[in-house]
């Protein structure tokens, strides 16, 4: 979704464009070819800077009409922390498509915020009198605590006297704001856990831990630290949790929470059905599936799984893993299983078909066992029920194709940020009617979005590949007495690879915003950057007011450009580049354009080479508004990417 406010730039970045070209702007022409002036920005907001320090922010005034536009005035109505920067000019000349840029330093005397306006007296007709007024806005200066959001502390044995204080870690806590820090205080709660603190009395991460006090400094100024550690002493070995809790005159987290995490980190193991395996009424004799998703939901660490069982219960009250109602169908197994070991990667999924083929009307019941490295459930079990009928089940039958396609398939390969069309006419059930469909994704990529419109529960819904990878969506019916589609699976398969030279993809997960689908969240945005360039300014910087730049030879065979900006949620966000230039090192970043009161993000990188992925760095943090994080670099024609993972507020080349 395209926010209004950047699309009004964006709309008057394409008019501009359009003129230039000769092609009509689209803006009514009357009398006298009037002038049309427009900014870039609708007014200056300067960031923080520490007192005396000095921010510059710069306006682009573009003429898109068809006459010339005289500025015959420029100035400050401001007070004396904001002067004119060194562009500055008393007035100016634009003709058609020509634009002018006006910088504004800003130097902040006290905490308090400033304002000011910049005016500019036009010919331009829709401004009463011709005058043009760019506010400017900054922001009151306020002290800032930041510290690592987690401290985790992998699986440890239980604590006794002579290990007691042996597991620990050193943390920071910094006032990264502008004015000083206060605390006032600091606990862990709750009180009685298994996480301690103390205070070295320097940075030195080999100094003995002896010499530690249990005093904190209760102020830091803009910039000033202090180090702090953390011991876990846990009395098992099973997972433990804490808050480490700041209390401060930070205006926007007064109870600053760190996250402490004991015998964390480990493979973690959740199934799409974990409560029951219900599969209602099976036609009897029939094959009846269901597919089970097993997802890591570990952030760090593979989950390894040693096998998945399934047994059906018997007259006797024993479990018979031979018996012939509920089985796992062949071939379905993830790889490496039965005969050794599937490996699932943080935050990955697989799959596996269960079978449910009923002998009479009578409900059975049986077990599923799956047997993993969690150290939480080691052994998951999931009971099975089903109940034989006589009615005919349905049979699915699903297909799919690209939106702008006309061959139906179940087995497509495609690109990325492609709609998919899917339909479920072929479906029938002999002895009544379709009532119901269900489409399921039963796989997709790791931060895919990706989900059936308008729902899952219509029989043409329609799907939007957000990320590169496979998909893998599972189609089934119900008639008109409830029985589900029985025989075999009606799987569609879905491939999105980048068919360009370089695509580079931008994902995030904000923790406070509870759906990063709906019209409301953060927004962040992608940059792709030649070595000509600098940030955040045209041609060279690709990103959300320069989508497409004429990088290298004429037309737009070798030009970059940026397919999505996602303003309000999780992204992704793209840059494709075809052909890019021999002996060039283009740069990739990521600008936190507005947490829009949703506070820390989290940001994924991953960036792909001729179709492959090359390079992935996951889950940076990005604290709020104005962060920028300089991401990777990546050199042509070795297509080697580099990570340099740094971040920092504002522009490089602008403050």
């Amino acid at each position: 979704m395209v926010n209004f406010g950047k699309w009004l730039v964006m709309f008057a970045a394409s008019a501009m464009l359009t003129a230039g070209c000769g092609k009509d702007s689209g803006k009514s022409v009357v009398s006298g070819d009037p002038p049309d002036a427009v900014t870039d920005v609708p007014s200056l907001v300067f960031v923080e800077v520490s007192l005396g320090e000095t921010d510059l922010q710069t306006l682009t005034v573009f003429n898109v009409g068809k006459g010339d536009l005289q500025i015959k005035s420029i100035k400050l109505v401001a007070g004396d922390e904001f002067v004119p920067g060194d562009d500055w000019a008393e007035s100016a000349v634009l003709k058609t498509d020509e634009i002018l840029r006006l910088s504004v330093a800003y130097t902040p005397t006290d905490e308090n915020p400033d304002a000011g306006v910049l005016e500019l007296v036009t010919n331009d007709p829709k401004y009463p009198q011709g005058l043009l007024r760019i506010p400017l806005e900054t922001p009151q200066l306020a002290p800032r605590i930041f510290s690592k959001e987690n401290i985790i502390f992998r699986r440890v044995p239980p604590v006794d006297s002579s290990t007691r204080n042996k597991f620990w870690q050193l943390s920071e806590v910094q006032n990264i704001g502008q004015a000083p820090l206060k605390l006032m205080d600091l606990v862990i709660s709750p009180m009685e856990s298994d996480f301690s603190i103390s205070f070295p009395t320097s940075g030195d991460a080999m100094a003995d831990p002896a010499t530690d006090t249990s005093e904190y400094p209760d102020q830091l100024a803009a910039g000033e630290s202090f180090p702090i550690r953390v011991y876990f002493n846990p009395d098992d070995d099973l997972p433990s949790t804490a808050d480490l809790i700041f209390y401060s005159n930070d205006p926007e987290s007064e109870a600053y929470v760190v996250n402490l995490l004991g015998n964390s980190g480990s493979p973690c193991l959740q199934l799409s059905h974990e409560g029951e395996i219900n599969f209602g009424e099976g036609g009897i004799g029939y094959a009846n599936n269901k597919t089970i998703i097993m997802e890591n939901c570990s952030a760090t660490s593979d989950l390894t799984v040693s096998s998945v069982d399934v047994c059906t219960f018997v007259d006797d009250g024993s479990c018979d893993p031979a018996g012939p109602i509920y089985t796992i169908k062949d071939g379905s197994l993830p790889a490496g299983l039965p005969d050794a070991d599937a490996i699932i990667g943080p935050q990955d999924t697989a799959s596996f078909v269960l079978t449910y083929t009923p002998e009479d009307l009578t409900v059975s019941t049986g077990e599923l066992t799956v047997k993993s490295d969690d150290p939480a459930r080691s052994t998951l079990t999931v009971p099975i029920v089903g109940k034989g009928t006589n009615n005919a089940c349905p049979q699915a039958l699903g297909e799919a194709k690209t939106a702008d396609g006309t061959r139906w398939e179940t087995d497509i390969n495609t690109i990325p940020l492609k709609t998919l069309q899917f339909r479920a006419s072929g479906s029938v059930d002999v002895d009544g009617t379709i009532d119901r469909y269900e489409w399921n994704v039963v796989q997709r990529p790791t931060n895919s979005t990706a989900r059936m419109t308008p729902s899952n529960a219509v029989a043409e819904p329609s799907l939007f590949l957000d990320l590169a990878g496979d998909y893998v969506i599972e189609l089934k019916v119900y008639d008109n007495n409830g029985t589900e589609s029985c025989g075999d699976q009606a799987i569609i398969t879905i491939h999105a690879t980048p068919d360009e030279d370089i695509h580079v993809q931008l994902v995030w997960d904000t923790p406070t915003d509870a759906d990063q689908t709906d019209s409301a969240g953060t927004d962040i945005d992608l940059h792709f950057l030649h070595p000509n360039g600098r940030w955040n300014i045209a041609p060279y910087d690709v990103y959300w007011l320069n989508p497409v730049a004429e990088w290298g030879n004429p037309g737009p065979t070798d030009d970059p450009s940026l397919d999505i900006d996602d303003t309000d949620g999780s992204g992704p966000e793209n840059v494709n580049m075809q052909e890019p230039t021999a002996g060039l090192n283009y740069a990739v970043g990521v600008y936190y354009y507005a947490d829009n009161g949703y506070g820390p993000s989290y940001g994924t990188i991953r960036i792909y080479i001729r179709g492959t992925q090359a390079y992935e760095y996951r889950d940076m943090f990005l604290p709020s508004t104005g962060t920028f994080w300089y991401a990777a670099t990546i050199t042509w024609p070795t297509g080697a990417v580099a990570g340099i993972n740094t971040v920092r507020t504002g522009f490089p080349n602008t403050n």
